[in-house]
Order: C-alpha cells, then sequence, then structure tokens
C-alpha cells in the first residue's frame, strides 16, 4: 500500500463531491492505479461513509479510460477494468471504525450520491 502514498497524478477522470475517479501512477515502480473515491451523504447525522479503492491497471486500461467518457456513464470503468485482481479497500462506514483491507474480486464501484 505504500505505492499509493506516492504517486502521481496522470489524469481525473470524474470530479464530483460524492465521487471522484483518478489515474494514478507510482512514482518508484510506475504502476498506474485506478483511484475512486466513493462517498454518501449522511444528512441526518453528518457522519457521510466514504470508501476509496486503488486498483492497478494496465497502459492499455490507463488509454481506454483515458478515452472513455466514465462521467457519463461510470458502468464503462467496470467494462475496461473488467478482471479479477488485488486491490487494496479503505471502508469507513457510518458509525462504526475504519477497515483498509486487501480485496481479490472483479472491481465494483461502492455506492456514492
Amino acid at each position: 500500500m505504500e505505492a499509493i502514498r506516492k504517486t502521481e497524478h496522470i489524469a481525473t477522470l470524474v470530479d464530483e463531491s460524492h465521487f471522484g475517479v483518478s489515474i494514478l501512477r507510482c512514482v518508484q515502480c510506475r504502476q498506474h492505479f485506478l483511484s475512486l473515491f466513493c462517498e454518501r451523504v449522511d444528512w441526518a447525522d453528518s457522519d457521510d461513509p466514504q470508501t476509496t479503492v486503488a486498483v492497478p491497471i494496465s497502459e492499455d486500461e490507463v488509454q481506454r479510460l483515458k478515452t472513455a467518457n466514465v462521467a457519463a456513464d461510470e458502468n464503462a470503468i467496470l467494462e475496461i477494468v473488467a478482471n479479477e485482481r488485488r486491490f487494496p479497500y479503505h471502508d469507513m462506514p457510518k458509525g462504526a471504525a475504519d477497515t483498509l483491507a486487501w480485496k481479490t474480486r472483479t472491481l465494483f464501484i461502492p455506492g456514492h450520491d
């Protein structure tokens, strides 16, 4: 997970207040990552659940994501980044402790507003 902390920003694909999608690259190993930020607004208690994901992606996927209109159709992300892979998943649920874990599965887009 150290690679996620030392990245350079390559492209912003979606920049909304509760949903963000970016392409990052590790400054040391040059691995690209698709970074997702998803948040649901908690209007009652202001304890907004948030999830962040950093999925390793290939150079081909980088190019395909850059040309896709993922802001208009977030399912395009799932079509491009379709294979199972291992990635860190940081979940900050409402009223509970944060969890940071490795997941091995196909990518999914957590709920967001």
